[in-house]
C-alpha cells in the first residue's frame, strides 16, 4: 500500500471518531467553530491537525465556511467532504448541526465498515486466485512425477515445449487479470 493510501486510509478512520467527538461538544452547548477548536487541540492524529488548521485560518480573519470548503478541497476525499457538508448544513445553512454531524458519524462509520468488509472479501479473492494460478504448476510437476513418461514429453519434444510456454503464459495471463479484477472491486 502507498504511504498516500495509507495516510488516505488513516484519515478515513478518524473521521466517524471526529464527526462524533464535535457533535459531542455541539449537544454540551459549544458553537461549531468551538467544537472544532476544541478537537483540534486534544490529539495528535492527523485529524486534529486538520481542525486546528480550520480553526487557526478562521482566527487569521477567514469565514468558517470558507476554511471548511479549503479543507474539503485539499483532501480529494468523499468521507471529509460528508463531515464538511454536515458542518456547513448546520452552520451556513441554519439546520441541526448537532443531527448533522450525528448522521454524518453514522454514515462514515459505516462506510468505513463496508471498506473494511470489502478488503477481507478481497483476499479471500486474492487466495482463490493464488491457488487457481498455482494449481496447473503444481498439476504439471505431480504428473511428472508420477509419469516420467510426461516429463520426457514436455521437455524433450518440441510440442511438450510449445505446451509449457503456452500454458506458463496463459497461467501468466490468467494471474494478471484476476489481479486487476480484484483491485477494481476495491474501488
Amino acid at each position: 500500500m502507498t504511504r498516500m493510501r495509507r495516510a488516505e486510509r488513516l484519515l478515513d478512520q478518524q473521521l466517524p471518531g471526529a464527526a462524533a467527538g464535535l457533535a459531542r461538544s455541539v449537544h454540551a452547548g459549544a458553537t461549531l467553530l468551538g467544537a472544532i477548536e476544541e478537537f483540534g487541540s486534544v490529539s495528535a492524529q492527523p485529524i486534529s491537525f486538520d481542525l486546528a488548521t480550520i480553526a487557526a485560518s478562521v482566527r487569521r480573519g477567514g469565514s468558517l465556511d470558507a476554511a471548511l470548503r479549503d479543507w474539503e478541497l485539499s483532501r480529494a476525499n468523499c468521507s471529509v467532504g460528508v463531515l464538511v457538508a454536515a458542518c456547513r448544513f448546520g452552520h451556513a445553512e441554519g439546520g441541526n448541526l448537532a443531527a448533522a454531524l450525528d448522521g454524518a458519524a453514522v454514515s462514515l462509520l459505516d462506510r468505513l465498515e463496508v471498506a473494511d468488509e470489502a478488503r477481507a472479501l478481497s483476499t479471500q479473492a486474492r487466495s482463490s486466485s493464488a491457488v487457481l494460478v498455482a494449481l496447473p504448476l503444481f498439476g504439471a510437476a505431480g504428473f511428472s512425477i508420477l509419469d516420467p513418461a510426461v516429463a520426457a514429453t514436455l521437455f524433450t519434444t518440441t510440442a511438450g515445449w510449445i505446451c509449457l510456454v503456452l500454458g506458463l503464459g496463459l497461467d501468466a495471463l490468467g494471474a494478471l487479470v484476476l489481479s486487476r479484477m480484484v483491485r477494481s472491486a476495491l474501488r
